[in-house]
C-alpha cells in the first residue's frame, strides 16, 4: 500500500493535508418511529423538511420544518390526512411550472402525492392500462418532462413538457433489454464529449442501462437511442442508488460506485472505472453480507466535499457509511450515526433515525454523545524492507483545541492490536482559566502539538495508529516521525 494509505480510517475524514475526526450531529426533530425518508422542497423563500416515518403499522409524512418534537401527519398517519399511506419509501422530484413549483412523491405502494409549497394532495395522473398511480414507483425530470417508472414493469410515463398532472403517455421498454429483470432506475446526465447533450438513462434489475437523448419520445427524429451497455446490479431500487455529481451521474452497483458518463462513453465499465476503487474489496464483502436490505443509498453533499454511501447492517435498526472527499477521492467509515436515509438541502444535511432527524456534519459532538475516532496507517518498511526495526517513540504533529483522551501505539508486521487505554491529552488550548465561575463550556483556539510519545514495536514493517474519544473538541493528525533501531537482517 501507499505509504499515504490508511488501513483503518475510521471517524477521522481525509483532508489535503490531513485527516480530522469528522463532524458530529446535532438532533432537529423528534418523534415515534423510523424515519425512512426524508422530502426536502425547496420554494423560492424557504425550504420545508418532511420527514416520513413509520410506527409500526401507521406510515406518515410529518413537518419537520421547525426544530423539536413532533407527531401530526400531514399526510397518512392513524387519521389518516389527505390518504392513506402503506409505505414511507418514497422517490420524489421537484418541478416547476407556470402554476409554481410542486414536490411530486411516488412509492410503488401508494397513490402518488404532491406538493405546493402549502397543500399535500393527491396527484392527478393517468393513463389507460394504470387503475391507480399506486404502481408508480419512481420519478425524474429530463426535457422539460416529469417521467416514472412502474412497478415490476419495463413501462415508463412521461407527462407533456412543463406539466405535473394529467394525462401521461405509456413508453414500454422491454424490448430493449436482454437479460430480463425490470426497471431500477431512471438516470439522467449531461456529456460534453463532442457537444454539450442531455441524456436519460433506464437501469434494469439486472444492470443493463439503455440511454436516450432528444426532446419528445413520440417522434423517432427527436427522440434517439444513444447507448446500451451493462453495469453490475443496481444494490437498491429508484434515486437511491444513483446521485447527480456535477453533470455526471454516480450509480451504486454490486461491485462499486460508478460514474454512468464514463461507462456511457466506453459502452461498458471495468473496476479502473469506479469511483469506489480504492475501497473495493471492502464495498465488496458489504454488499455480499447486507445487499438485500433496505436503506442502501449514495449521495452528494456537495457543501462537505463528501460522497456517502449509506451501509444499512440491521434493517431500520443499525447502519454505517463510507465517505469519500469528492476533492481527493479518498475514502473513510462513518461509524455513530444510525442513519436510515439521507438528504441535503441547500448547505445543511440531514439523517434519519430511529425517533429523530438531524442536522449532520455539523458541531464536535454526536447529539450528546463523544467520538471515537481510529487511524491506522499503512505498514511502511522505511526503506529498508530487510532490517528490522524496534520503534521506540513516535511524535504524531496533531492540532486541537482543548482536551481529549487517545492512545498513540504502533503495529508491526501486520498485526492489528487494539490500544488497550486512553491517555489525557490537551493543547493547552482548552480548559477554563477562570476557575469555573462562567457557567459556559471554555475552548480555546486550534493549537498544533508535536509532543514525543513512548512506544514499543519490534518488526521490518510498522504502521502508526491513534485512537481518540473527543467531546465538544476537534482533532487533526497531519504527520508522524518515528525513532527507531536498526536490527540485523535475520532478527
Amino acid at each position: 500500500m501507499d505509504a499515504r494509505d490508511a488501513l483503518i480510517l475510521e471517524n477521522f475524514f481525509p483532508k489535503t493535508t490531513s485527516v480530522d475526526v469528522r463532524n458530529g450531529y446535532a438532533t432537529w426533530n423528534t418523534f415515534t418511529g423510523i424515519c425512512q425518508t426524508i422530502l426536502i422542497y425547496s420554494g423560492l423563500t424557504s425550504t420545508k423538511i418532511f420527514p416520513c416515518i413509520k410506527n409500526g403499522s401507521t406510515y406518515s409524512i410529518m413537518n419537520g420544518t421547525t426544530a423539536g418534537a413532533i407527531s401530526t401527519a400531514v399526510v397518512g398517519g392513524s387519521g389518516p390526512a389527505v390518504q392513506a399511506l402503506t409505505s414511507t419509501r418514497f422517490d420524489y422530484v421537484q418541478y416547476n411550472t407556470a402554476g409554481g413549483s410542486f414536490m411530486s412523491v411516488v412509492n410503488g405502494a401508494d397513490t402518488a402525492l404532491e406538493y405546493d409549497g402549502t397543500t399535500w394532495s393527491t396527484a392527478t395522473l393517468t393513463h389507460a392500462s394504470l387503475s391507480s398511480t399506486n404502481k408508480l414507483f419512481t420519478i425524474g425530470v429530463f426535457a422539460e418532462r416529469m417521467w416514472f417508472g412502474e412497478e415490476d414493469t419495463f413501462n415508463v410515463y412521461y407527462l407533456p413538457v412543463r406539466t405535473k398532472s394529467g394525462a401521461m403517455t405509456q413508453l414500454n421498454l422491454g424490448s430493449w433489454f436482454k437479460l430480463g429483470g425490470y426497471l431500477n432506475s431512471i438516470i439522467t446526465m449531461t456529456d460534453n464529449s463532442a457537444e454539450l447533450t442531455d441524456y436519460i438513462g433506464f437501469m434494469s434489475s439486472e444492470g443493463e442501462v439503455v440511454v436516450y437523448r432528444g426532446t419528445d419520445p413520440a417522434t423517432s427524429a427527436t427522440w434517439i437511442q444513444s447507448g446500451h451497455f451493462k453495469l453490475s446490479h443496481p444494490v437498491s431500487k429508484g434515486n437511491r442508488t444513483w446521485c447527480k455529481y456535477g453533470a455526471d451521474a454516480l450509480v451504486l452497483c454490486h461491485d462499486g460506485v460508478y460514474p454512468l458518463r464514463k461507462c456511457f462513453q466506453t459502452q461498458g465499465f471495468d473496476n479502473g472505472l469506479s469511483v469506489s476503487d480504492k475501497i473495493r474489496n471492502t464495498l465488496n464483502s458489504e454488499v455480499s453480507l447486507y445487499g438485500l436490505k433496505y436503506g442502501w443509498q449514495v449521495l452528494v453533499y456537495a457543501d462537505g466535499q463528501k460522497l456517502f454511501v449509506n451501509v444499512p447492517t440491521n434493517e431500520d435498526v443499525a447502519s454505517y457509511q463510507y465517505v469519500m472527499n469528492t476533492e481527493t477521492g479518498a475514502w473513510c467509515k462513518y461509524t455513530g450515526w444510525t442513519a436510515f436515509c439521507f438528504e441535503a438541502a441547500k448547505s445543511v444535511l440531514y439523517w434519519g433515525g430511529d425517533g429523530k432527524t438531524v442536522k449532520a456534519d455539523t458541531t464536535a459532538n454526536d447529539g450528546d454523545d463523544p467520538i471515537t475516532a481510529v487511524a491506522k496507517q499503512s505498514f511502511n518498511y522505511l526503506g529498508s524492507r530487510g532490517i528490522a526495526k524496534h520503534v521506540k517513540m513516535l511524535r504524531p504533529i496533531l492540532a486541537t483545541d482543548g482536551e481529549l483522551t487517545m492512545s498513540i501505539s504502533v503495529d508491526v508486521d501486520y498485526g492489528n492490536v487494539e490500544p488497550s487505554y486512553l491517555r489525557p491529552f490537551s493543547s493547552g488550548a482548552g480548559g477554563d482559566p477562570w476557575g469555573g465561575i462562567w457557567d459556559v463550556a471554555w475552548s480555546g483556539a486550534v493549537t498544533a502539538t508535536n509532543y514525543w510519545f513512548g512506544v514499543n514495536g519490534i518488526g521490518h514493517a510498522i504502521a502508526p495508529r491513534i485512537k481518540s474519544v473527543t467531546d465538544g473538541v476537534i482533532l487533526s493528525w497531519s504527520a508522524t516521525d518515528v525513532v527507531y533501531e536498526n536490527g540485523g537482517i535475520l532478527a
